[in-house]
């Protein structure tokens, strides 16, 4: 059940993000939106942890400054990539995609914190 709130929140947080921040567009249909948070969810739970445990020699020297550098990389890659699939979801520059992508981590973060799996 508890799987389940995140996952709504972290679409809550994904569709507000691409609401606020400027050059983040997505014009597409809800289905096109739960592909982007399906992808989301597997990033989090599979290619997230793998890239952590490869950069944990990194992340100790910037005293885990790194993860978030991390997390903005995943979620730029998922921002491309649902673009490559979905010609809807699109980016006007790098800025507002490091900003979306941080303001995503952020967000996302803070739900992980208060709703333990």
């Amino acid at each position: 059940m508890r799987f389940l709130i995140r996952l709504a929140l972290n679409a809550a947080i994904v569709w507000i993000t691409f609401a606020v921040i400027e050059g983040l567009t997505f014009g597409g249909d809800w289905f096109g939106f739960l592909i982007v948070v399906g992808m989301l969810a597997v990033a989090n739970a599979v290619v997230l942890p793998i890239l952590k445990l490869l950069a944990l020699p990194v992340r100790m020297m910037t005293l885990g400054l790194a993860t978030l550098a991390i997390n903005v990389a995943v979620i730029v890659g998922i921002i491309w990539f649902a673009g490559q699939l979905d010609p809807d979801v699109s980016s006007a520059a790098w800025g507002p995609t490091i900003l979306g992508a941080l303001m995503i981590t952020i967000l996302s973060s803070i739900v992980s914190i208060l709703i333990k799996d």
